[in-house]
């Protein structure tokens, strides 16, 4: 307990020094914690950090260690940095103190490299694997009640993550009751064997599977990733003929329509976003309703712009900031939503839209702006991922390459599973009509 007092006094140190207008603990009560539940939270993490490197070097593992960190394999982070730790822990031991890893290499190599082998050491079964009712995990035996979970997420769950529930299960029941009813349907089992499929070239890679379901696409959860992917990967099958391939003809025309993309075109765009989350924590409130609030802001805004310039409006009311707190050296800066050119994930990122936020709003600002929106024209105010957005469109780019799916592998994959993506949220769209 005092090395978790000891770690939290840092932690509020290190962010009042980075952020002298936050208050710290209302910070980490919009994560889903409380005082209590953030001290068994960073209890986790010293005791993952103490299992890895003992203070006594002596009682390291080096043969687990070994194995986790990959020792004698190609850009082996056992090679690399945990074999070469080994004397400043043994100098620092003989003086009776204790030596720690740099944080930042904790935090974004050694402990996912742990929690990485973890999971793949442990069996995981999900209730997409067909767990009892009640049962929302269950690991090497273990079951783990979805009752306790909720309880645990209770102080993060507020209407806007309801909603976004209730959204999903629709989806979810409608879009297994379509493709039950024309027979297409994959099977869980057939399922996971594309998932081990996929997995294999995550293996020796810095980037997990989950990383890519989680931070890429923007799922909440892998339970919730793999019932998507269940039905996405369901559809797919009935969009290839008997050869197994898409329609030539049917990708090609989605190539044609959405090239600026696919080619690495970039577009100019302005927008002013009305938030229905926080913009110091991403947080939604946890009362009232976070999205009409936003849409009457807008209303406002909207009003604001037919006596004033664009420019004027949108210094008024963009909610977006001029640089992201704690972001990378170099990292595009939302500049309160003056983009200035950008490819269409970054500007993506900048609206907060993901494949998810996609798949639950049936809406993406960012998309508009790179196929449809014309240059100089105002649209808006529009309902999306994360509030209501006004925005206008300054120029579209040039595309930078040529794209040679015959050739190039990464080109036929990317033109590929965009093409899927395309007709995946036209399918969805069509689970709702009339």
């Amino acid at each position: 307990e005092e090395a978790v007092d000891a770690q939290i006094a840092k932690l509020q140190t290190e962010f009042a020094q980075k952020n002298p207008t936050l208050d710290f603990w209302s910070q980490i009560a919009a994560t889903g914690n409380d005082e209590a539940s953030y001290r068994e939270e960073i209890k986790n993490v010293l005791v993952i950090d103490y299992l890895m490197f003992p203070a006594d070097p002596s009682k390291w593992r080096l043969d687990e260690l070994g194995e986790i960190f990959q020792k004698g394999k190609e850009n082996s982070m056992y090679d690399n940095i945990v074999g070469n730790s080994i004397p400043a822990f043994e100098e620092a031991w003989a003086k009776g103190e204790r030596f720690q890893m740099d944080e930042m290499m904790m935090q974004l190599i050694l402990r996912p490299y742990f929690m990485r082998w973890l999971w793949d050491s442990a069996t995981v079964e999900y209730p997409f694997d067909g767990l009892p009712e009640g049962v929302a995990l269950r690991i090497s035996g273990k079951d783990i009640s979805t009752e306790s979970l909720m309880a645990r997420l209770s102080l993060a769950v507020g209407p806007v993550e309801l909603d976004r529930a209730e959204r999903l299960a629709g989806i979810l029941s409608k879009g297994a009751e379509r493709l039950v009813a024309s027979g297409d349907l994959m099977s869980v089992e057939d399922v996971n064997a594309r998932i081990a499929e996929e997995k294999v070239e995550y293996e020796n890679s810095p980037i997990s599977y989950e990383m890519v379901a989680l931070q890429f696409y923007g799922y909440p959860s892998m339970e919730i990733y793999h019932q998507v992917y269940r039905l996405k990967q369901s559809f797919a099958d009935t969009l290839k003929g008997e050869d197994g391939k898409y329609s030539a003809d049917l990708v090609a025309a989605n190539t044609k329509n959405r090239h600026h993309f696919l080619a690495g075109g970039k577009v100019d765009a302005e927008v002013i976003l009305l938030s229905a989350r926080s913009m110091d924590n991403g947080r939604y409130s946890m009362e009232g309703d976070p999205f009409a609030d936003a849409a009457a802001r807008a209303a406002l805004a909207a009003e604001d712009l037919k006596d004033n310039e664009w420019a004027a409006t949108l210094m008024k009311f963009s909610d977006l900031p001029e640089a992201v707190t704690g972001a990378p050296a170099g990292a595009p800066s939302p500049n309160r939503g003056r983009f200035g050119p950008q490819l269409l994930n970054p500007l993506r990122e900048f609206m907060g839209e993901t494949e998810y936020t996609d798949l639950l709003y049936g809406v993406s600002v960012a998309e508009n702006l790179f196929f449809t929106a014309e240059v100089n024209t105002i649209y808006g105010p529009v309902a999306g991922a994360t509030g209501s957005y006004i925005y206008k469109l300054n120029s579209r780019g040039e595309t930078t390459k040529d794209l040679n799916p015959e050739e190039n592998a990464n080109d036929k994959y990317l033109i590929e599973s965009d093409y899927l993506g395309t007709e995946f949220r036209k399918f969805v769209d069509t689970l709702f009509e009339g």
